[in-house]
């Protein structure tokens, strides 16, 4: 991969489709975002928009595995991002209290409280004394080929970006 100068007029087209492979096997556990000359003036363009790519790739992902209904809350980004600092604090066996995951996260407590009541509510989180943690649900069907998708977008994120890095 080349990141082409400001004065090209865009991407060589090999390297448009040069993500086909680990991106294209993932199939609805990935949005694919073709690629293009990104816009000069953002600085560093090529690199963020691998990164972002990834985001919206892990994103997705959750939604794929838990469902649509997991993601129709007005403000799904929030509560998942709840919910995995849950699920990080579970599998640390440390479950947590409401204004921890508000610090941490940098929420306001109110919120937090918000989407932890909706998380316990639809069986994804319970309340354990004042603190909170997983439950078995979160436990999916084919969680171990979900994982290595996810890993593979990792890792091919990272390969991309170890070139840019090389080549500038």
């Amino acid at each position: 991969m080349s990141v082409p100068s400001e004065n090209q007029a865009s991407w060589p087209q090999a390297e448009a489709h040069s993500d086909a492979g680990v991106w294209a096997d993932h199939g609805s556990d990935f949005v694919l975002i073709l690629e293009g000359r990104p816009p000069s003036r953002i600085k560093l363009a090529r690199e963020r928009m691998l990164i972002c790519r990834l985001y919206l790739g892990l994103l997705r992902t959750i939604t794929d595995d838990y469902g649509i209904e997991f993601a129709a809350h007005s403000d799904s980004l929030t509560l998942r991002t709840i919910g995995i600092y849950v699920f990080l604090r579970t599998v640390m066996c440390s479950p947590a209290r409401a204004s921890q995951i508000a610090q941490a996260l940098k929420q306001p407590r109110g919120a937090v409280l918000r989407r932890l009541q909706e998380l316990v509510k639809d069986g994804y989180v319970e309340r354990i004394g004042n603190a909170y943690r997983v439950t078995d649900k979160v436990n999916i069907t084919d969680l171990q080929i979900k994982l290595q998708r996810r890993i593979d977008m990792v890792t091919d994120t990272a390969k991309k970006l170890s070139e840019l890095a090389l080549r500038n």
